[in-house]
């Protein structure tokens, strides 16, 4: 192996080439990277100083995600509380739109919107849940999040349980109610049979007579709508009188003649016809009826009811002209005397009495009289209708308060949740900031001066210039000595 021996200059210039290609290089990392101390041997003080800031800028990170998952939390249920105030805000409108109301079907209606309205915020309670927790489910569901890294500062942001909507807003869900119904077919009794339109008059069909009383009673026994057959009343009259929307009753009549009724509370329609059994003939004014009990002459003990001709609830009444001076009201026990007693009046000069043959009659010594019997029957049973909450406009005045208390509540807790959502968002806030101004001045004390950084590199291409041109003409140099040395030849 044959050794190469350089000349001082050469091994000095070519020194020069190495250490300026390594600065060239180093000079080139520190311009493309940005960084001018990459490692502790490059600046040992700034580099451990800017280390530091990194590690403490990081911690904060991490701080930070914790405390940005405990805003997610926080600002679904935020979001939750927000759409449940809307929908009890609407709720409001429910209840508005009821109070004001005069048709109970209509309030029903209303009671299942409302009733709907309180489903969705027990869904939009279950629905505000982020990583796993949720602040508006109640128990299990409290949220501790610490506003410092060391953890020596925290706060607690209770849990309220918005699918509990009686203890959390007193809210509950209302009866909705079922409507009770009837049918009947009106038709004129022809045949075939004909149905009756709304201009027909009542008297068409066999079902009604002159004199008639349609009365609507309530589930107390109070008359609240009423109906006198006279021959002139039609169809649509009695449409009308079974049309009362505030109370709870509607009717409507179809072409076939079907008349529908629907009752939105318990409610009873009676039918009352007055006969006339017997009116006074003769001077002085007498009348007599034959009772029978079984075929044979009713007795004073007889019951009224066995005689075939009354029944229970019939009121018999006696009157002179048009004013009435005695009357009896058929009952189970109801004898054949009790009806011999209501009829002997001796202020009116009336006297009866019954004789073997069964054969009641009745004496006047003054005025002219009849007897008269009225029978009551249930002409439409809708006792099977169930009420809802709001059946009454009073009941959903009174609910107007309950809402309102309602959205009181849900605002309080929409402020707790706020302001715990204010505070730790200024705290991320801060903590973010701090975060970044720890890094950028980690970064700025290692970045390097990429114009400081462009001139070195232009002054070592310099070097290198004068360093390759220096070891040109070196090497030149060296051989001429050689060549000398030879003697010239070359």
């Amino acid at each position: 192996m044959v050794d190469i021996s350089l000349t001082k200059s050469l091994r000095s210039t070519v020194s020069t080439l190495n250490r300026v290609s390594d600065e060239s290089a180093a000079a080139s990392q520190r311009l493309t990277s940005g960084v001018k101390v990459q490692t502790a041997l490059d600046d040992p003080s700034t580099y451990i100083s800017a280390k530091s800031l990194s590690l403490h800028a990081a911690a904060l990170d991490k701080y930070l995600e914790r405390l940005d998952q405990g805003l997610g939390i926080i600002d679904a249920a935020n979001n939750g509380l927000t759409s449940i105030t809307d929908s009890i805000n609407t709720l409001k409108g429910v209840v508005t739109r009821a109070s004001a109301s005069k048709n109970a079907f209509d309030r029903a209606d209303l009671v299942k919107e409302y009733n709907d309205l309180l489903d969705k915020i027990v869904d939009t309670a279950k629905d505000s849940s982020y990583s796993g927790k949720n602040l508006l489910l109640g128990a299990g569901n409290d949220l501790t999040l610490y506003l410092s890294a060391d953890q020596n500062e925290s706060i607690t942001i209770n849990a309220v349980d918005f699918t509990d909507l009686l203890n959390t807003l007193g809210l509950t869900k209302l009866d909705e109610g079922q409507l009770g119904t009837f049918e009947t077919k009106l038709t004129d009794g022809g045949s075939p049979a004909k149905p009756l339109k709304s201009t027909s008059k009542l008297v068409e069909s066999g079902e009604y007579a002159v004199g008639d009383e349609i009365a609507v009673k309530d589930s107390s026994g109070t008359i609240i709508g009423s109906l006198t057959v006279s021959a002139d009343t039609t169809v649509g009259d009695l449409v009308t009188a079974f049309s009362l929307p505030d109370k709870g009753l509607r009717a409507t009549l179809g072409s076939d003649g079907v008349l529908t009724i629907e009752a939105a509370d318990k409610l009873t329609i009676d039918s009352t016809r007055a006969t006339n059994v017997a009116t006074s003939a003769g001077s002085p004014p007498s009348a007599s009826t034959t009772l029978t009990d079984g075929g044979v002459p009713a007795t004073a003990t007889s019951l009224l009811t066995a005689t075939g001709q009354y029944k229970e609830g019939d009121v018999i009444s006696i009157r002179q002209g048009n004013t009435v001076v005695g009357s009896l009201t058929v009952g189970a026990a109801t004898t054949v005397g009790d009806l011999v007693n209501a009829f002997n009046i001796p202020a009116s000069g009336l006297g009866a009495s019954l004789d073997a043959a069964g054969v009641l009659t009745v004496d006047s010594t003054s005025d002219a009289f009849a007897i008269d019997r009225t029978s009551t029957s249930t002409y439409a049973d809708l006792t099977t209708a169930t009420a809802s909450s709001w059946v009454k406009r009073t009941d959903a005045e009174a609910a107007q308060q309950t809402v309102t208390n309602a959205r009181h509540a849900a605002e309080k807790h929409t402020t707790n949740i706020g302001i715990g959502l204010t505070l730790l968002k200024s705290r991320a806030d801060y903590v973010g900031s701090f975060a970044d101004v720890l890094s950028s001045t980690a970064e700025s004390m290692r970045a390097s001066d990429k114009d400081e950084e462009a001139a070195i590199m232009l002054a070592l291409s310099t070097q290198q210039q004068l360093a390759i041109s220096s070891f040109s003409i070196t090497q030149t140099a060296d051989n001429g000595i050689l060549r000398l040395l030879s003697g010239g030849s070359s």
